[in-house]
């Protein structure tokens, strides 16, 4: 071959050689503009992360918070919207009202999701319960150590309180001072990350109970007696093997109750 020939045939190696090479690449998308109330979330998340917003602090309000950003009111609306369900915002109404950042721990930031990937089936009710009696063998535990009297006290109030309601015919599922028996034992670990999450894993099954509508097991004040009973004496392993039973009980009628109910839904449909 020609030295002219050979000039001539490089390019179109290079040029193939390009062509193969590209054919290869991933097809890129363009970048989208992030949206304003995204960038306003994270800014505040910042500022709380570094120091600068504390527990109680009051935010601009709303046209403030659109003047600072330079961004539409609606922006804001839904920069706060989204940080309150967070548990990092809360509104308060009235005269002194506003945006804070939020004070108390707030469990619902954790309960959505979870609840929300239960309804999709994404998790089994199952995994649900499995988690919580190993979630409430640890706060048993560390109530059995670091509980006070008056804690224990305030659980047996509660247990009293309920047995009147459920005498009665006023208890209910669809009540959330049902699942206050299990909050009050969390408190009494002095540990706020168990508190949220035993509300959490707690407001889950109540709620998927409510849907079914069934009134309390008749035996649900006892177990909570000899739950109690076994935590005064300190004995952790008692009191968990206690809890754990009962909360498998739940969970077998409330999975049973859900199939008959998608089996109705099936037949309807």
């Amino acid at each position: 071959m020609t030295q002219q020939n050979t000039a001539r045939t490089k390019p179109r190696a290079i040029a193939a050689a390009r062509d193969e090479s590209s054919s290869r690449r991933p097809i890129l998308q363009p970048v989208r503009t992030r949206r304003a109330f995204e960038a306003v979330c994270d800014q505040i998340r910042q500022q709380l992360a570094r120091g600068e917003l504390s527990p109680g602090d009051r935010l601009p309000t709303e046209r403030e918070l659109a003047e600072q950003f330079d961004i539409a009111r609606i922006a804001v609306r839904e920069a706060m919207r989204c940080l309150e369900s967070a548990g990092v915002v809360e509104v308060r109404t009235g005269i002194n009202g506003g945006f804070f950042i939020s004070s108390s721990g707030n469990s619902s930031a954790l309960t959505q999701p979870v609840q929300d990937m239960v309804s999709l089936g994404q998790l089994s009710i199952a995994n649900v319960t499995e988690a919580r009696i190993e979630l409430m063998g640890v706060a048993i535990r560390l109530a059995c150590a670091r509980a006070t009297d008056e804690e224990l006290d305030a659980i047996e109030a509660d247990i009293d309180h309920h047995t009147e309601l459920f005498r009665h015919g006023g208890g209910s599922r669809n009540t959330k001072s049902v699942i206050e028996f299990y909050r009050l034992i969390a408190r009494a670990t002095h540990n706020e990350v168990i508190l949220l999450m035993v509300d959490a894993l707690s407001e889950i099954i109540r709620e998927l109970l409510s849907r079914i509508g069934p009134q309390p097991r008749k035996d649900l004040m006892q177990v909570r007696r000899k739950v109690l009973a076994l935590m005064r004496q300190r004995d952790a392993e008692g009191a968990h093997q206690a809890m754990a039973a009962h909360l498998r009980k739940v969970s077998e009628y409330l999975e049973s109750e859900s199939r008959k109910k998608a089996r109705k839904s099936t037949l309807v449909a």
